[in-house]
This record gives C-alpha cells, sequence and structure tokens, in this order.
C-alpha cells in the first residue's frame, strides 16, 4: 500500500469513526447525527425559504398593482375637480406633484410618468432597470363639458428580482445561522449522550485488550449504557477465566513441545554441524544416518545408503598396502564395547580416492540397556597424515641434498654405539669436508654451491652399501656410519670416496672446478664413549687432515694432532658450561705513567675461568679454543656486559675518583656488524660514561678487519671512548695501516719489551715504536715490564705507560685503592 493510500485511510478513519492504526477513535456517531439533522435542516430551510420568496414576490407585485391604482384613482379625482383635463394641465405640474408626493411616503415607486397628448410629465428619476405599471386614466371635466379623454400613466418601482435577491440573502443567512447554533448544541448534546459513555467503554476495553485484566466497564450508569456494562463485564470475566485457562494448558503445552523440540534440534544440528563423519547403524550393522560430513567422505548421499549394509557405504583399507580391514562397527556390535580403527586405516572413496581416517565405533542402547545400533565417528587426517610424514621427514633429512641431517644421524650413531657395546661390533665413521668448496660459494655464488653439494651427495650415496648412512651434518660437510666395519676396510672405503671427489669435476656454466674432501675417521667399538664425543672425535681428525694439506684421510688416535684437536673441542663445551654457570671471572692489571706524574687509575680488564672444582684456570688455557671455535663473541658480550654493570655499581673506587678501564675485544667480534650495536645497547641500558672506557684491538685483528675497525672506532669514539691497539709491532705492515686507524694508544707487544735490556734490536724496535707513535700524536704503552731495569729503559726512550708484573700483579675486579702515579689511558 503506498504512502498515499495510507493517508486516505487516516483521514476517512477519522471522518467515519474507524479505529485506525495507532488505536484512535475518532467521535464519529455525533458527527454523523449532527451532519444529518443539519443537512434536514438545511433542507427543510431551503424550502421554507422558497416558499417565503415565491410568496413575497407575489406580493410585491400586488402591492405595485394596488399602488398604481390609488394613485391612478387619486390622479383621476385631482385633474376631474381641478378641471386640468384640458389644457390647464400644462400649468398643473405643482399641483399633480403634490399629490404625487403626498403617496411617496406610504408607497414604494420611484417615478411618475403621464402622457398626456402629445405632452409628457415625470415625476421622480428613472433608469433602465425599474419595472413599470401603466394604465389609461378617463378624464371627465364636468366643468367644461369636453369630451372624456385619456391620460396614460406609467408608475416605476424598484426591481422586483433585485428586492428579491436581497430578501432572499436575509433569508438564508438567517436560516444558516438557526440551524449552524441548534447543530452544534446538538452535537454537544449527542457527544454527552453517546460519545463520552462510549469512548469510555473504548478505553475499558482498549485496557482489557492491552492485558489490563482487572479493566471494566461502567456499570454505575442508569442508561442503556450501564445495562449494557453489566453484560459485558460478565462476558469478560468469562473470558479472563478462560484465558488463564488456555495459557496454563498452553504453557504446559509450549514448555513440552520446546522440550521435544529443543532435543531435536540439538541432535539434528550437533550431527549436521560436527566436523566429524558420523554414520550410524541398527543392531544388524545397516546404515540408518549419515551426517554432511560422511555424506562428503563416502561419496553416499544419505538418502541412498539407508538400509544398506554398512561394509557396502564403508569400505575401509591400509592406507600404505591397500588390503581390506575389519569394520569396527562389526567388532563393537558383536562385543558391545568401543572399538577404535587401526592406526593406518584410510577409507575407498565411491571415485576410488584412498583418504586417510582415524574412527571409532561405540554401541547405541535403549532404556532397557539393549544395544539397538552403533555409531561410527570417523575423521578425515588425510592432511593431518600427510603432514606428519613431511614433518618427519623434515625433521630427519636435510632440505638441499634429500640426505638425512645431523639430528637423525646423531640418533643412528646413538644405535650403532649401543649395538657395539651389546654386541662387540665394529663400526665406522667418517667425517667429510669439501676442499674448495667455499672456492665454488665465492666465485658462482650460492647457487652453484647448493648444486655442487647436491651432486657430491648423490656420488657419495652410488659408492655406500644399503646398510650405510649417508647425512648431510651442515655446509660443506657430510658424515657416513659404516655398520660393520672395521678400521681397515674403512680406510680402504673412506680412499674410494675420496678418489672419486677428487676426480670428479663440478661445471658451472662457462667454469670448471676440481672439488677435493678432506675425511676423519673413528673407529667405533665397545670402548667408545658417547655420541658427541666421537663426532668430536672425527671432525678433529678432519680437520688436521685439512691442517695437512687436504684431499687426504686422517685416522684419530690418541696422542696425534686429531688428540689436541679434540681436546680444543671439549673446551668449547667447557665455555659454554662457565657462562651458563657464570663460572667466569673479571681481573684487572694496573696501567701507570712511567714518568709518575699522573694520578688517575686506570686498569686492564683480565679473564679467568673457575673449573667445576672451583680452580682458577688462566685465559691461554681455553682462549685459543675459544677463537678457533668462533666463542669469542659470546665471551667478550659476556665481559662487556659484567664490565659496565660493575662501574654502574662502583661510580667511585680510587680517593673518591672514577676508575678506567681497558677491554680486550677479539677480532671475531670486530667482525661481527651486531657487536657495535650490543655495546650501544649496553651504555644506553647501564648508562655508563663511554669516557671511562678504552677498547684494545689487536693490531691483527685491525688489519684483518680494516674496514670493519675504521668504522666501529668512529662510531663509540664519538660517544667518547678511546682505543688502544695492541701487540702492536708483530705484524709486518704495522706502520702502513697505522696512519688509517685512529687509536690514541699503541701497545707495543710484550716480545720487544721484555729483552729490552739485553737485545739491542728489541731496544730500538721500542724506540721506533714510541717515536713513531708519538710523530702521530698517539701514547704508547709498554706491556711485560717485570723488573725496575725494564721500566729505567722505558723512562729512556720515552715511553708514556707501562703495564706487568713490576707495577701490579692481576687480581680480581674489586674496590681497592690504588697507588699515586697509576695513569689514565681512558
Amino acid at each position: 500500500m503506498s504512502g498515499t493510500d495510507r493517508r486516505e485511510m487516516d483521514r476517512l478513519s477519522v471522518n467515519t469513526g474507524v479505529k485506525t492504526k495507532n488505536n484512535t477513535l475518532s467521535s464519529g456517531l455525533p458527527v454523523k447525527i449532527t451532519g444529518i439533522v443539519f443537512w434536514g435542516m438545511v433542507l427543510v430551510g431551503l424550502l421554507i425559504a422558497f416558499v417565503v420568496l415565491e410568496g413575497r414576490n407575489i406580493e410585491l407585485g400586488k402591492r405595485n398593482t394596488n399602488e398604481t391604482h390609488l394613485l391612478a384613482r387619486e390622479l383621476t379625482v385631482h385633474i376631474e375637480q381641478n378641471h386640468l383635463a384640458t389644457s390647464q394641465q400644462k400649468n398643473a405640474r405643482t399641483s399633480l406633484q403634490r399629490v404625487i408626493d403626498s403617496f411617496k411616503p406610504g408607497f414604494h415607486f420611484e417615478a411618475v410618468e403621464l402622457v398626456i397628448g402629445n405632452d409628457v410629465l415625470l415625476f421622480g428619476e428613472t433608469h433602465p432597470e425599474q419595472e413599470s405599471i401603466v394604465q389609461t386614466l378617463q378624464i371627465h371635466d364636468g366643468l367644461s363639458g369636453a369630451q372624456d379623454f385619456p391620460i396614460q400613466i406609467r408608475v416605476l418601482f424598484q426591481n422586483q428580482k433585485k428586492a428579491i435577491v436581497d430578501y432572499r440573502k436575509k433569508i438564508l443567512i438567517s436560516i444558516g445561522l438557526l440551524v449552524v447554533a441548534f447543530g452544534l448544541i446538538l452535537q454537544q448534546i449527542l457527544h454527552r449522550m453517546l460519545s463520552k459513555p462510549f469512548f469510555s467503554m473504548i478505553e475499558a476495553a482498549e485496557s482489557f485488550a492491552d492485558g489490563n485484566a482487572a479493566s471494566r466497564f461502567d456499570e454505575k450508569r442508569v442508561d442503556e449504557f450501564g445495562f449494557l456494562a453489566k453484560f459485558i463485564n460478565r462476558a469478560l470475566d468469562s473470558i479472563e477465566r478462560q484465558q488463564a485457562e488456555l495459557r496454563e494448558a498452553l504453557t504446559r503445552a509450549t514448555q513440552s513441545e520446546a522440550a521435544l523440540y529443543g532435543e531435536k534440534e540439538r541432535a539434528e544440528v550437533t550431527l549436521q554441524s560436527i566436523a566429524d563423519a558420523v554414520i550410524t547403524t541398527n543392531s544388524a550393522a545397516e546404515v540408518q544416518y549419515l551426517n554432511p560430513v560422511a555424506e562428503r567422505l563416502t561419496g553416499w548421499s544419505n538418502d541412498a545408503a539407508h538400509g544398506l549394509p554398512l561394509e557396502c557405504v564403508i569400505n575401509i583399507v591400509h592406507d600404505e598396502t591397500g588390503q581390506a580391514m575389519c569394520n569396527p562397527v562389526q567388532e563393537c556390535l558383536a562385543n558391545s564395547s568401543v572399538e577404535l580403527l587401526h592406526a593406518h586405516a584410510a577409507l575407498l572413496h565411491g571415485n576410488g580416492t584412498v583418504i586417510a581416517i582415524e574412527a571409532s565405533a561405540a554401541p547405541m542402547r535403549n532404556d532397557k540397556g539393549e544395544v539397538i545400533g552403533a555409531v561410527m565417528v570417523c575423521q578425515d587426517v588425510s592432511h593431518a597424515r600427510k603432514l606428519a610424514h613431511q614433518l618427519s621427514h623434515q625433521a630427519t633429512h636435510d632440505s638441499l641434498t634429500g640426505l638425512i641431517n645431523r639430528r637423525e644421524f646423531e640418533r643412528r650413531l646413538d644405535e650403532a654405539l649401543g649395538n657395539a657395546k651389546r654386541e662387540d661390533m665394529q663400526h665406522v665413521l667418517l667425517y667429510l669436508d669439501l676442499d674448495q668448496f667455499k672456492v665454488v660459494n665465492d666465485t658462482c655464488g650460492h647457487v652453484a654451491g647448493d648444486q655442487l653439494l647436491s651432486q657430491v651427495g648423490t656420488l657419495l650415496g652410488h659408492k655406500l652399501r644399503n646398510s650405510d648412512t649417508l647425512a648431510r651434518l651442515g655446509g660443506d660437510e657430510f658424515g657416513i656410519l659404516l655398520e660393520g666395519c672395521d678400521i681397515e676396510r674403512g680406510e680402504q672405503n673412506a680412499e674410494t670416496l675420496r678418489k672419486m671427489i677428487s676426480d670428479f669435476r663440478f661445471v658451472w656454466e662457462d667454469k670448471i672446478f676440481q672439488v677435493g674432501v678432506s675425511i676423519g675417521l673413528v673407529e667405533i667399538n665397545a670402548a667408545s664413549e658417547k655420541s658427541v664425543t666421537v663426532m668430536s672425535a672425527a671432525d678433529a681428525a678432519c680437520y688436521v687432515a685439512k691442517d695437512e694439506g687436504r684431499d687426504r684421510i686422517q685416522v684419530f688416535q690418541g696422542g696425534n694432532k686429531g688428540a689436541e684437536r679434540y681436546g680444543e673441542m671439549q673446551w668449547v663445551a667447557r665455555i659454554h658450561k662457565a657462562i651458563d654457570e657464570n663460572r667466569l671471572l673479571l681481573y684487572r692489571q694496573n696501567i701507570v705513567a712511567v714518568a709518575g706524574n699522573d694520578s688517575v687509575a686506570h686498569a686492564e680488564i683480565l679473564l679467568r675461568m673457575l673449573d667445576e672444582h672451583g680452580a682458577i684456570i688462566p685465559p691461554m688455557a681455553f682462549i685459543p679454543a675459544a677463537e678457533r671455535y668462533n666463542v669469542m663473541i659470546m665471551i667478550d658480550r659476556w665481559v662487556v656486559k659484567n664490565t659496565f654493570e660493575w662501574l654502574v655499581a662502583n661510580p667511585l673506587s680510587h680517593n673518591n675518583h672514577p676508575l678506567y678501564l681497558s677491554i680486550n675485544l677479539s677480532g671475531q667480534s670486530l667482525g661481527d656488524k651486531n657487536f657495535l650495536h650490543y655495546i650501544v645497547d649496553e651504555f644506553m641500558r647501564t648508562g655508563v660514561d663511554a669516557e671511562r672506557i678504552c677498547f684494545e684491538i689487536t693490531e691483527t685483528a685491525a688489519i684483518a678487519n680494516i674496514g670493519r675497525a675504521k668504522d666501529f672506532i668512529s662510531t663509540l669514539k664519538k660517544r667518547g671512548c678511546r682505543f688502544a691497539l695492541d701487540d702492536f709491532g708483530s705484524g709486518m705492515s704495522s706502520y702502513s695501516y697505522l696512519k688509517n686507524l685512529d687509536v690514541d694508544y699503541l701497545k707495543i707487544d710484550g716480545a720487544f719489551v721484555k729483552d729490552i735490556v739485553q737485545n739491542p734490536v728489541d731496544f730500538a724496535m721500542v724506540e721506533s715504536i714510541n717515536r713513531i707513535g708519538h710523530v702521530m700524536g698517539i701514547q704508547t704503552i709498554a706491556e711485560f715490564v717485570e723488573d725496575e731495569i725494564i721500566l729505567e729503559k722505558l723512562r729512556e726512550i720515552g715511553v708514556d705507560f707501562a703495564q706487568g708484573y713490576a707495577i701490579h700483579k692481576p687480581e680480581p675486579l674489586i674496590p681497592c685503592v690504588f697507588p699515586v702515579g697509576i695513569a689514565s689511558v681512558g
């Protein structure tokens, strides 16, 4: 319905008293009654007006005629008495005027016209709208004895139609006012007698309809409405009682229906929305229901499968062999127990697709506990099983070569070790490291390097037995486990593999590379230790093979270089453990001014290790192993962090003056792009004043990383740090690189300082280094100052600072009083 139609309906509702959409009832009945009476009175009034007007019209006509006759008679008498019938009438105008004027007060004519012969006498004014009545007067003049002669008189009156119109207006206005007044009075009477009690009943009815059961009609009235209200109230009481009974019955029915529907809906929704396939059967293992997931999984619709034997719909096979497997529903119905499906079960779809599933079957029982069927729940685990296979493969295999990875290799090595101990068997472990891999990688890029590793892995696999294990251990390193093999046969196999790799030519684009391999061998027997020890021994033997010329085989034996290498590798584990257990110790050794004219405290930070039994281990016992196996970055970070935290805890340590410390940095840390950020972060974290720190960098490390060293020094010097070039003079090009490094101190290599008294060459070297340093504006520090004679020689040369046992023996970093004269090197 359009908006116009709705507005028209609302308008009609108000006019006719129909209940509108907003539950409002207009007062239509009094209006209708008043309207009927009103228009009746109007009609009667119009009829009366018509009759009155017609009578008035006739009355006016008669009046005008009578007035004309009277006037004519009076004029006739006047003319005859005054003998105005002859020619004297021309002079009788004044006399006639008096006669006519005497009639005007009571008459309604407006003008009189007399035609006497050819003469016309006009009394009054004329106009075209006037109406006239003409009459002929027969005048007899007895005095003159003249013959009677006619005089025509024309009396002019107001236009009768205009008079009727004016009269009609007055009549209609009077009737209209009378009718309106009567209608308003009638409407108020009807409103009081009809509308008011009617609307009172409507309000009571609406209140009852809106749910107010106590609402009733007014029975106190003594008229028809009061009488009607009594019957309606009785009806409402009856309706209320019936409604209460119906509500109670409906509530019970609704509750029962809701409970039944809820149970049914929950069951259906659960089965429809569950992510697993659900199949129900009767006690004869015939399909009764398939949910949507089961329909998709089996390829059968619920209607098509209903009533069929379960084995026709669910065909379960082994996911690897394809052989048929027993359906768990059969066992469930037979044993009246929950049955689980085999781990390798798969469902054969109607289109021939095999879908890996996990399933279980449980019996369904009635209220008596009798088995009336079974429900089978299946889950599609194809993706999960495939992912599990992939993850298992990825967890045990190298993604590049497809060989097993280090973790799986070590697991198999553990099994071989256990087998050797239990059955007194012998095995051989080969550790292979390609000799020219870095050349290929640097020359042709990582893609070429990856291709080389894949090809080498394929070559090695072709020469091994099915019982042997080949793995990529990482980078360009491979491991081979020869099970059931003694050391002699192991060496033969290793030589075969070495020669094969040596003869192999790797071609990449227009380049040809010869790739060799270094192999370390370890025998595995009942006396062998754990797998980590065996791997370390094989790695050490491989390192010796590379160190002695590459492309060769080295058997690990106690006392050779491989054993030394193995010892160093053991230190790596001990260093890691010491850091984890916080068993590294910070020591200090003072640095003093040779001239003895500086009172600012400065010391170099030295490192010691506390072993598992509480003994102090000197740095040269573990630092070489840390440098060889790239552990120095970890150690340097530990030293920087703990030194900074000590400075925060000890801001003043020498006569209430700050202590300045030198920290040694390894070449590995200098070459690590993240180490510089680490130092900056530690400055920001701890708030240590950078001017209190001097970093010592060895000459060889600075030269090996000259670009990185310049950036490192430049960045930290901007923060206020100072730098010392340690072990200066040991390199072949010390002076040529010195001008490129913005350092504050040169620490003269102790190898020259300790023999300065006996060896003139060492004296000259120290003197030369000191002179060059001073020319470049760099202060010098002499190491290994072990007695006063050396110190005196240094004063003679003009060296600025000295450090050694003659000055101060290293001691733990604890608050102490520094002697006057200690140099400031920070």
